[in-house]
């Protein structure tokens, strides 16, 4: 079976790309608890085998919710009488912060206290410094106690549906069982709470200190100390010797190459429609057949808003026609539509700065530019501007920002829209490979749940971008350019790019938007050159609306979370993408519907080797492809 890369000149990582897809880990094991120290975050934390905890991490925000990049110094791991002993500092650097931080972490047969003690090394404003327990996403629906700070305590349940609010608040400690082992997760240093990081696409439930009650950003003094410890606590009813080798068996590593088997099946969904941003130089990108559209953002300076929040003479949109015109301009090259995204306090008004090019437009959405979401009270005012100026397009509301603008202000969404939109970025909270991977099947929940949301109406997901493109939650008013990602042209990308399409790919997910036209944010350099990003985005384009097949796989956890397999039946065959978003090589055995073996009823047409971090395609000749059931 010949598997051929996305691009023939796959580019050689940097040692700091090198260091992120594989940061150092050490694996912690005592008595019935394992855990792995990766970076800076203790993760995984297991009993007798069975996964406890995701992660517990210390968190250094600024005052426009950065997280200034965390450097582990040094580690220190014992193990004596009274246990298992591991010791880190940190530094978190970045953004005008300097903090450094001690950690530490002790196993002892029925507890696992972690410990933190951080300092600033100068003064600045923050708005969160402290330790963040992250609970699995597979929680949804546990039920648990929440104890409170004055000695009460509350029933509830990780929620199922991505909760716009914070499910639980006011917390001293958490209560839980699970296979019958009771849980008790208790806080010191502060009052902590829970919100649903799904709504960012992150992967986990987060229990963080300082609610969001109190008065934020507050100023850090130069030798400020901050002290918070969190102890979880087992209780089973097992006897030691039969816990402890539980846990040996859930660590174990049974080595060698990974395998997995796949089933293809029948068709699960459509190739959905793919657009791109135009960025600063929308023309550098080479003719992409199917592309769906140019995406074109159009933010109103701030320098140009009246005292009434309207815009003074369109002062604010005085480039707004030449971005309109290089983008128009690109999209007459792929034979795309504009996507018009304007961000601006007077969408009525300015649509008349709009108005040449709204023919060439299929989609048309406004944003508030304080809060990122679509206004109802200016909504009918624009609805009645752009169709009298003659825009029969697709009206789609809803926000540039993060799906949780869009859960918190689902009740203000205007439901006359012909549409409803969201962006996704998977670092809005952690910048590791590892969180970037665990974001995709958060992207598919985040749909569902847009799609819900929209009540029928289709929903178009995007941009999706790997860094933000500009910060949602910023307090200081500081407008930073966008951050670009050392990630962008590397094959990982392609790969996170195919797991997220193939996680799209929902019925009502009527386009998805992926990164700029060129650039450090781009899928092509200065040259015209499609990184394997864009050369996956060209092919897939190319298949728009094609029959999509299902994919049974036989593997552990870890393998089936690390490959992608997205067959899609063309009129010239079978097209299989697959990607590995693993650091470890992965052999594949497909199995294609349609022949009849001597033995289970399906065919291996041969074994698919997939690199470490990798993408690329294989194609066959028509087969068979049964009937839906």
């Amino acid at each position: 079976m010949f598997f051929q890369p996305l691009t023939d000149d796959q580019p050689e990582p940097s040692a700091s790309v090198q260091a992120r897809l594989a940061p150092p880990v050490r694996v912690l094991s005592a008595g019935p608890w394992t855990a792995r120290l990766v970076g800076d975050e203790l993760a995984h934390i297991s009993y007798a085998g069975r996964r406890v905890l995701r992660a517990v991490k210390a968190v250094v925000r600024d005052q426009d919710w950065r997280t200034p990049q965390p450097s582990v110094r040094s580690v220190e791991i014992k193990q004596d009488d009274d246990g298992l002993h591991a010791r880190w500092t940190v530094t978190f650097a970045g953004y005008g912060v300097e903090y450094d931080a001690v950690l530490s972490a002790v196993f002892t047969p029925a507890t696992l206290d972690i410990s933190f003690e951080g300092t600033a090394a100068h003064a600045f404003r923050s708005n969160r410094i402290g330790l963040v327990v992250l609970h699995a996403p597979a929680d949804a629906g546990r039920d648990i106690t929440v104890e409170h700070s004055d000695g009460g305590s509350t029933a509830a349940q990780f929620p199922r549906d991505i909760s716009p609010h914070q499910p639980f608040m006011d917390i001293a400690a958490l209560e839980w069982a699970d296979a019958g082992t009771a849980f008790r997760l208790s806080f010191t240093g502060d009052v902590f709470e829970t919100e649903d990081q799904r709504n960012w696409t992150d992967a986990s439930f987060k229990t963080y200190s300082t609610p969001l009650s109190r008065p934020f950003p507050v100023d850090v003094a130069a030798g400020d100390t901050v002290r918070q410890a969190v102890l979880l606590e087992a209780a089973t009813l097992e006897p030691q010797e039969a816990v402890e080798a539980a846990a040996v068996a859930g660590a174990g590593d049974a080595g060698g190459p990974m395998v997995v088997t796949a089933h293809i099946g029948g068709e699960s969904g459509r190739v959905p429609a793919l657009a791109v941003v135009a960025g600063s130089q929308p023309g550098l990108l080479p003719a992409i057949p199917g592309l769906d559209a140019i995406m074109v953002e159009l933010v109103e300076d701030s320098g140009g808003a009246g005292p009434s929040g309207s815009s003074r003479s369109g002062s604010g949109r005085s480039g707004w026609a030449a971005q309109l015109q290089s983008a128009a301009a690109a999209a007459a090259v792929h034979g795309a539509g504009l996507d018009i995204r304007a961000v601006t306090a007077d969408p009525a008004g300015a649509v008349a700065d709009l108005a040449p090019y709204l023919a060439e437009a299929k989609r048309f959405a406004v944003f508030h530019p304080a809060s990122h979401v679509t206004e109802p009270d200016r909504w009918q005012g624009f609805k009645a501007s752009v169709r009298a100026a003659g825009f029969s397009g697709s009206l789609v509301a809803g926000t540039r920002a993060h799906f949780t603008e869009l859960n918190r202000d689902s009740s203000r969404t205007p439901s006359d829209s012909d549409a409803l939109t969201f962006s996704i970025t998977p670092q809005m909270h952690s910048t590791e490979a590892a969180h970037i991977i665990d974001s995709v099947p958060m992207q598919r929940l985040a749909a569902r749940n847009a799609l819900s949301l929209a009540g029928g109406r289709p929903v178009h997901v995007g941009p999706v971008t790997l860094l933000p493109r500009f910060n949602a939650v910023a307090t200081s008013g500081d407008a930073a350019e966008a951050e670009a990602d050392e990630l962008q042209d590397q094959p990982f990308t392609a790969a996170w790019m195919l797991a997220s399409i193939s996680a799209l790919t929902l019925d009502g997910v009527a386009s998805v938007s992926y990164f700029e036209t060129s650039g450090p944010r781009g899928i092509s350099d200065a040259a015209g050159r499609l990184n394997p990003a864009g050369e996956l985005l060209k092919q897939l384009a190319a298949l728009r609306d094609s029959v999509v097949l299902a994919v049974d796989v036989e593997a552990g956890e870890a393998q089936a979370d690390a490959v992608t397999l997205y067959p899609v039946q063309s009129p010239e065959g079978l097209v299989i993408f697959a990607g590995n978003l693993s650091g470890a090589a992965v052999a594949v055995d497909v199995r294609l519907p349609g022949t009849v073996s001597a033995g289970d009823g399906d065919t291996a047409p041969g074994r698919l080797a997939l690199g470490p971090w990798s993408a690329g395609v294989v194609r066959f000749p028509a087969v068979d492809v049964p009937a839906p059931n």
